[in-house]
């Protein structure tokens, strides 16, 4: 005699919730295939589904997209306003820039560099400096190395002449701008929300759901990844491979701390780094 036995009712939860972020990712990619758009209107799709997966899906606060922990009230004191004040410099800048450009979509992206640097601030005083670079670290050095590997490697190996100062200023800058930006776009989603559904406190470690969050963010990237006449395949897991080896310890430091803070500088410091081995 076969016996039928349901799934306990918290493993179907969480396999409900895994599917909700999947679905989420899905739609995002597909979008960002079908809609005639560049880079930045892509990653700004993500403003409007992020926050409806936040309040319709996952039925939670849009302050817990930045600190997870629902007892820290989003307060605006003299601190968050100081800090938000110089994290907006550099997204005004840019404004500027994208102003003179006339393209809607970099004004956009602008706007929202300025809109996140709130958020940063707050999310930086409530987990404090030491203990946001603390939680930062591990995904640096792993990410660092890795764009050393991938682009300074390369960089070196092409002849190309190599201004340090220059490089430096660049990437300081670049970092300075994605601060802010990643607490409205992209790593609001991927931790903030996503691995915040998947991976509740009390669950563990989760190595699997990290991985997982991390494949996910691999494959967003697929859209906007450039074309170098591969096959579609490979640079799936290019993207993936990459985004699975510093994506795991930003969701550990985004676990580990309840902010957004650590993962939010990691993810600004990589992407800093790497345009200006782009430059």
């Amino acid at each position: 005699m076969t016996v039928h036995t349901r799934h306990p009712p918290e493993t179907a939860r969480r396999g409900r919730r895994l599917v909700e972020g999947t679905a989420f990712v899905a739609v995002w990619v597909v979008l960002g295939y079908l809609l005639p758009i560049d880079a930045n209107a892509y990653l700004l799709l993500g403003v409007p589904l992020t926050v409806a997966f936040q309040l319709l899906i996952r039925r939670r606060p849009l302050r817990e997209l930045w600190m997870r922990d629902g007892d820290r009230p989003f307060r605006l004191d003299r601190v968050v306003l100081a800090v938000a004040v110089l994290l907006v410099v550099t997204p005004m800048l840019s404004m500027v820039d994208a102003v003179a450009s006339g393209t809607w979509s970099a004004i956009a992206w602008s706007l929202a560099a300025i809109a996140g640097a709130v958020p940063a601030a707050w999310a930086l005083r409530s987990t404090g400096l030491l203990a946001t670079l603390r939680a930062a670290l591990p995904t640096l050095l792993v990410g660092i190395p890795l764009l050393a590997l991938l682009l300074g490697v390369p960089l070196l190996m092409s002849g190309r002449p190599v201004d340090p100062l220059a490089m430096l200023g660049h990437g300081v800058y670049w970092a300075l701008l994605y601060l802010p930006v990643v607490f409205i776009l992209e790593e609001v989603a991927f931790r903030g929300a996503i691995d915040a559904h998947v991976q509740h406190p009390g669950e563990g470690r989760g190595p699997g759901t990290a991985l997982f969050v991390s494949v996910l963010w691999g494959l967003w990237h697929l859209p906007i990844s450039p074309t170098t006449g591969l096959p579609i395949w490979v640079t799936a897991i290019q993207v993936v491979l990459v985004s699975v080896l510093i994506g795991i310890p930003m969701s550990y430091a985004w676990r580990r701390t309840g902010s957004l803070a650590p993962s939010g500088l990691a993810h600004a410091v990589y992407n800093g780094i790497r345009n200006a081995l782009l430059t």
